[in-house]
């Protein structure tokens, strides 16, 4: 509850911030040091510069230069958004429209205002889209791709767990991204001229911009990553200036929004479009910049992706991390399952759920059990062992090599069933107090008074601290767990079966033929 109140408040606050900043993106333009340029002979010239600048101090920067060429090439240079020219006939306004629509409307307007009665002519250099002369037919549509670029790069991130394929989404979203909105933004609205692969090529390196660094910090830092560089690319939008300029907006947003990808695209996304490339050097490094750092966040990272959509990745350890087990049923070096060492010298696989002690010897590198040298004792039965194979495995073995059905105790021990009370092992060897059948088997479950070290009518013997544990049904164990007054081994699981005591008849439960295991 306290988690659900902190991430409504919190998102509700940042919806008031977002919505205050694109309302200030508009409500608040105005000229702050924008660019002029006049242009005439030097006394003139100079003396309307100056005439102009202290008209509203700090909204204008006004150069002079000597002819109208010059001005016209630093309108198509991205240097100037307009130019006032004193001729003989009077006064010119030479302006580039498609550098910014909004800041044509301005400046024709406070012209007007500043010479009232006078008619300039105005002469459009460089003249926007003619089905978007006032710019908003572009901010439309860039503003809804950039957040789409940035929820695809979200789902990338939560739906998809492998690096490589995450780096391939991120490529192949971007070409088609860039592809789809150039269709959108050259064929159907028609707001932009120019080559239609030299748009695609901005989109698409826009798409990498913004995909890019989500996914990248999305895999570093999980949900809380995701949201901010979500955030971040949702201001960055606010701030690209995409339909006035960065010099009409309050001061820093302006600049600070040509540093982010939406700011840094939709310049050079004009450059390339309308100025041939123009002032589109410090955009394409911005984007650049972006792609690389949030690519190799994204090599590196290996989080972000949502566990619950992988079943069985609950628990599983990273790989900055040590996994955690904790093993089943294994008793104190030197102890069986009744707390004394086995009899007979026989050969046990190490990790069987009983350590190595007295007369028995470990076979190394079998499993997690006590160590042991490795060698058999004399006189013993070696049972065969695979490499971190557990001694449940090595009892299922020969009936799934046999291919044949597995009987409903369980797995049937070497020479056949044995009656109540037997215990014997492979070899000969038999546990101590106990008995063995016909058939050279041994009854796994007894009665405490039955087993070793306790006396019949007495209380039982000492006995191991178990450690009953449940782990995967992929994972077969032998878990040890109390029974009584001693301990009870419980026979091996398979996968799909239920957990010892979890359902149906009790994992374990004596029969009359010893342990009923399945």
């Amino acid at each position: 509850m306290r988690r659900a109140g902190a991430i409504t408040v919190g998102m509700a606050v940042l919806m008031g911030i977002l919505v205050w900043l694109y309302g200030t993106s508009v409500t608040s333009l105005r000229p702050r040091d924008l660019p002029i340029l006049t242009v005439g002979p030097a006394p003139a010239a100079t003396a309307l510069a100056d005439q102009i600048s202290r008209v509203e101090p700090g909204a204008l920067t006004v150069h002079t230069v000597p002819t109208v060429a010059a001005a016209d090439q630093a309108l198509r240079d991205r240097d100037a958004y307009a130019a006032i020219v004193i001729g003989n006939d009077g006064l010119t306004l030479r302006v580039a429209s498609a550098a910014s629509p909004a800041v044509t409307e301005a400046i024709t307007r406070g012209i007007r205002v500043f010479m009232p009665g006078l008619e300039i002519p105005v002469v459009d250099v460089v003249a926007n889209a003619p089905r978007d002369l006032a710019g908003g037919g572009l901010a439309a549509g860039y503003l809804p791709l950039v957040l789409v670029i940035a929820a695809a790069g979200v789902l990338l991130t939560r739906l998809v767990r492998s690096r490589a394929v995450r780096l391939a989404g991120i490529a192949v979203l971007a070409v088609l991204c860039g592809f789809a909105g150039t269709v959108a933004l050259q064929g159907a609205l028609d707001v932009l001229p120019g080559s239609f692969l030299t748009t695609m090529a901005v989109l698409t390196l826009l798409a990498l911009a913004v995909a890019g660094p989500i996914v990248g910090v999305g895999a570093v830092a999980g949900t809380p990553g995701l949201v901010g560089a979500v955030l971040v690319t949702v201001a960055g939008a606010a701030l690209s200036a995409v339909q006035s300029a960065p010099e009409m907006l309050p001061r820093p947003w302006g600049d600070i929004g040509q540093f982010g990808p939406p700011g840094a695209g939709a310049t050079l996304l004009r450059s390339t479009s309308y100025f041939e490339g123009a002032a589109g050097g410090r955009p394409v490094v911005v984007l650049a910049v972006w792609l690389v750092v949030g690519l190799w966040l994204a090599f590196v990272g290996e989080r972000g992706a949502a566990s619950s959509l992988y079943p069985g990745t609950r628990g599983t350890p990273r790989s900055d991390q040590e996994p955690h087990r904790q093993p089943a049923g294994i008793a104190p070096a030197g102890a069986t399952a009744t707390g004394a060492p086995l009899a007979g010298g026989a050969t046990i696989p190490a990790g069987a759920g009983a350590g190595a002690g007295a007369g028995v010897t470990a076979t190394a590198g079998s499993g997690s059990g006590a160590a042991g040298s490795g060698v058999p004792s004399p006189g013993a039965a070696a049972v065969p062992a695979r490499a971190g194979a557990t001694a449940a495995d090595e009892v299922w073995a020969p009936q799934e090599a046999a291919g044949g059905p597995v009987p409903p105790g369980g797995p049937v021990p070497p020479g056949g069933p044995v009656p109540t009370g037997g215990s014997a092992l492979p070899g000969g060897s038999v546990l101590p107090g106990a008995s063995v059948g016909p058939g050279g088997g041994a009854a796994v479950d007894q009665a405490p008074a039955a087993r070793a070290g306790s006396a019949p009518g007495g209380p039982p013997a000492a006995v191991a601290t178990p450690l009953p544990t449940w782990r995967s049904p992929l994972e077969r164990t032998v878990p040890i767990e109390p029974s009584g007054g001693g301990v009870r081994l419980v026979p091996p699981t398979r996968p799909g079966d239920p957990p010892p005591g979890r359902g149906g008849a009790p994992a374990g439960g004596a029969t009359a033929g010893g342990s009923e295991s399945r």
